[in-house]
This record gives structure tokens, C-alpha cells and sequence, in this order.
């Protein structure tokens, strides 16, 4: 997913929707996708966990930047969700169908719902009552104040009224001889030193189980991957080898490993797709998907560019699967100060 996508506002109810880095026709189906549980929209404030295009039409395209306006049924949609829910686009050409990109929607704070048409603004006018604080009884402060010393008065005099009690003189306690002392912190040394050894001879044999014999008694077994999911098995349609990888339904650990090769080889394509279709299943997948846009993560290469909005969609979707996960908690906070 690379592009960008904004929405701006233009009037209560129509957004400028603009995408950069489209590299199709001005003729489009849009899939939106919200993160909070990774449903579609259907209809206007209607989401349902099965895909649904939407054709826009007057787009226009120039200089790989896809323009044109949407109306209440995205507007309103998104807007109606709340601050807190983010959403995916997902653009397809139907010139092309088998080119589909998208990403993650900046909405700014200039759009608004159709609804604000009906919104009355308050008169300029309106006066504001500031109620004044009563003030002190100033005789009744200095009718207490006399009150307030004689109290402090009497308060010392019973202090120094009271006796002093005389402090107790314990005895000393009996010395012990000095030889006795030194006897015992000597066996205590002695002891001390071969509890230390002891631990030392425990560690290194420790040491020695964890480097050597426990290595060559469990040999790493590399990532077994199925011949429809190799990179060199000659395939000419990127979506078509996805769709026969994923039907071997293979295991975590494979789908990453043939993200990372994907990203070497620069099958830049066959990378976000693998990534957009298993992070929306997977927190494991999300979060490595997340770091790929996130700054403090990110190293340079031709399918990823860093993307503070993006990062944060696919934390937040990530915390849908593992809601304790430390890292995304931590970067979500970070990101969204």
C-alpha cells in the first residue's frame, strides 16, 4: 500500500479526495476498510466483514495524482465513526483489475458531515454573567482573631506545664572478646569463598550445556515453503501466485519469510499484498507490517516509505488481535503525541 490518500474539505457533506502515486486511470472502484474490526462499507453507515466496491466516477488523473470529489455516502460514513477508528482504501482501475493499490485516509479538520448544513451558529452578542464571590464579614474576621491567640496562648502554657519525663540509663552491654570475632568472621570468609566457587562451577557448566550440547542436540530447522509460494517457480501474474500461495494455507513464519524475499527481489507488489491481506488476520504480521512505514523502524528500500498514518493504522490494527501487545501500546503513544 503506497499511496496517499487525503480528504479536504470543500462544503458540509463533499470532500476533495486526492491519492498520490496512482499509477492507473481515472476509472475506479474504491474498497474502504476500517480498522476498528476490519470491516467493509457496504452502504452509506453500513460496514459488513464481506468485500464491497464502490465505482466513483469524474476522477481525473494527472501526474499520478488521482483527484476528484466524494460525496455524503464516504463523508458522512467516515466521519461518523469517531476520531478514534482509521480507515484503508483500497483503489482498483477497471481498466486494469488485476492493479490495485491503496492506503491509509488523512482526513482533514476542514471536512464535514452533511449534517453542519443544519448546525445554527450562536449569536456573537450573548452575554456572559460572571457571579462576583461575597466578600469576608470583615468584623466578624476581627472579632476571631483575639479568639485565635488566646487558644495559641493557652495551648503553649500547657506544654510547658507538663512534666518532662527523665530519660532511663540502660547499662552497657558485656564486650566480646575481640579473638572471638575475628575467629568468626574468618570462617565466615572461608565459607563465603566456596559458596562463590561453587556458583562459578555451576554457570560455567551451564554455559557450556547452553552453547554446546543443547545446540547440537536441537539443529534450527529452516522455514519449510511450498513450491506455489516460491519466488523462482516462474509465475507472470502477481495476484494469481497470492491467491495459489494462500490456498496452501502456510504457516506464519512462511508468509514473512516470502515478504522478506519478495521486498530483496523488489516484487514490491507481491510484498504489500501479502501484507495487506494477512496483517488484517494476523497481530504478528500487523506489527511488522507497521514497522515497515514506521520511522524508527524503517530502512531504506524501493517497496516501503515511511508514513506516520499508516504505521498507526496497522498498530491499531495489530492491538484487534493481541490487545496487550507491549510494542504497539508503546508506539501508538508515541506516534499519535
Amino acid at each position: 500500500m503506497a499511496l496517499r490518500i487525503e480528504l479536504d474539505g470543500y462544503k458540509p457533506g463533499v470532500a476533495k479526495f486526492l491519492a498520490q502515486k496512482w499509477k492507473g486511470s481515472s476509472e475506479i472502484d474504491m474498497l474502504i476498510q476500517r480498522n476498528q474490526d476490519g470491516y467493509y462499507l457496504s452502504d452509506l453507515n453500513q460496514w459488513a466483514p464481506e468485500k464491497s466496491w464502490h465505482t466513483v466516477e469524474n476522477m481525473s488523473v494527472d501526474n499520478e495524482q488521482l483527484t476528484g470529489q466524494v460525496s455524503e455516502w464516504l463523508v458522512d460514513t467516515l466521519l461518523s465513526q469517531g476520531n478514534q477508528v482509521r480507515f484503508l482504501i483500497q483503489i482498483r482501475d477497471k481498466q486494469n483489475e488485476n492493479y490495485i493499490d491503496g492506503g491509509v485516509v488523512s482526513i482533514a479538520d476542514t471536512v464535514f458531515a452533511s449534517t453542519a448544513l443544519n448546525v445554527q451558529v450562536a449569536l456573537p452578542n450573548d452575554e456572559q454573567v460572571i457571579a462576583k464571590p461575597e466578600l469576608a464579614n470583615e468584623s466578624t474576621v476581627e472579632e476571631e482573631t483575639p479568639l485565635i491567640e488566646e487558644s495559641s496562648m493557652d495551648t503553649e502554657k500547657t506544654m510547658l506545664a507538663e512534666p518532662v519525663e527523665a530519660e532511663t540509663i540502660s547499662e552497657p552491654e558485656p564486650e566480646i572478646p575481640l579473638e572471638s570475632v575475628k575467629s568468626k568472621s574468618r570462617l565466615g570468609l572461608i565459607v563465603a569463598i566456596i559458596i562463590g566457587f561453587m556458583m562459578l562451577i555451576g554457570i560455567a557448566l551451564a554455559t557450556w550445556y547452553f552453547f554446546f550440547f543443547k545446540k547440537q542436540s536441537q539443529p534450527i530447522t529452516p522455514v519449510q515453503i511450498s513450491a506455489q509460494c516460491s519466488l523462482n517457480n516462474g509465475f507472470t501474474n502477481d495476484l494469481t501466485f497470492i491467491q495459489q500461495c494462500l490456498q496452501t494455507k502456510p504457516e506464519v513464519d512462511a508468509i514473512i519469510q516470502i515478504i522478506t524475499e519478495a521486498k530483496k527481489a523488489e516484487k514490491c507488489n507481491i510484498a504489500q499484498r501479502l501484507y495487506a491481506n494477512q496483517a488484517q488476520q494476523n497481530a504478528k504480521i500487523a506489527i511488522l507490517y507497521a514497522k515497515e512505514y514506521d520511522e524508527k523502524f524503517y530502512e531504506n528500500n524501493s517497496c516501503f516509505k515511511a508514513d506516520k498514518e499508516t504505521a498507526i493504522y496497522w498498530y491499531e490494527t495489530s492491538l484487534n488481535h493481541d490487545p496487550d501487545n507491549t510494542l504497539a501500546k508503546n508506539r501508538l503513544a508515541e506516534l499519535q503525541k
